[in-house]
């Protein structure tokens, strides 16, 4: 019998349950986010709003550690405030490696002629890169706490990758995708930032002959 895939087994989608979490977050009020966010998840009993998202969602009794550093990971991203003045911070569209390359800011490129620098340094990423599968929760917490305190209000970020790098450590295939759209995210400023350079010296030399 083929081994099932940790991710699929116990439910149809991360993106359903996430979604869900997300939803939950948002209505919370500051204090119970707080609690969420200072929540022990390996040792720890959990918090009365974990407990209910657990039972709402029928998270496994098995892996009620990792699904609270998930709930806690994306607690500590959470935007902050009342309910009804924050946004959703689940957001397919916006991989974890490439918000840990802009520091969750959609808008972020390098100054004209400069070379873009990452919010989280290669250095940083590379050392993730190779720690061993079963220390990378730890370290994400520790990146997702540097992200927390660079990310835009409002501008989100896929929490199913932050989900799928915890549950099953093991598949490279959440970690690739990471390391990929960091790349994508990082790379991809390089040409707008010559283009930009390119379009200042073009008006430079426009400003330069009408001044002749």
């Amino acid at each position: 019998m083929p081994k099932q895939n940790t991710l699929t087994s116990t439910m149809p989608t991360l993106d359903e349950p996430v979604a869900k979490i997300a939803n939950r977050l948002l209505a919370l009020k500051p204090g119970s986010l707080a609690e969420l966010r200072r929540m022990e998840a390996e040792s720890g009993a959990g918090t009365p709003e974990f407990w209910r998202l657990a039972a709402e969602l029928d998270l496994p009794q098995e892996r009620s550690d990792t699904w609270m550093r998930i709930v806690r990971i994306m607690a500590i991203l959470s935007d902050k405030g009342a309910p009804g003045t924050r946004k959703t911070l689940h957001d397919r569209r916006r991989p974890l490696g490439a918000a840990l390359a802009d520091g969750g800011d959609r808008d972020w490129k390098p100054p004209p002629g400069e070379e873009p620098y990452p919010v989280l340094s290669e250095a940083r990423l590379t050392r993730f890169l190779a720690l061993p599968a079963g220390r990378r929760a730890e370290a994400l917490e520790r990146m997702a706490r540097a992200l927390a305190g660079s990310r835009r209000p409002g501008h989100g970020l896929d929490c199913t990758d932050i989900a799928a790098l915890l549950l099953d450590p093991a598949d490279p295939r959440p970690v690739r995708k990471l390391a990929r759209a960091y790349y994508n995210r990082l790379d991809g400023a390089r040409p707008r930032a010559g283009k930009a350079e390119a379009g200042k010296t073009e008006n430079d030399k426009n400003e330069e002959e009408g001044a002749a």
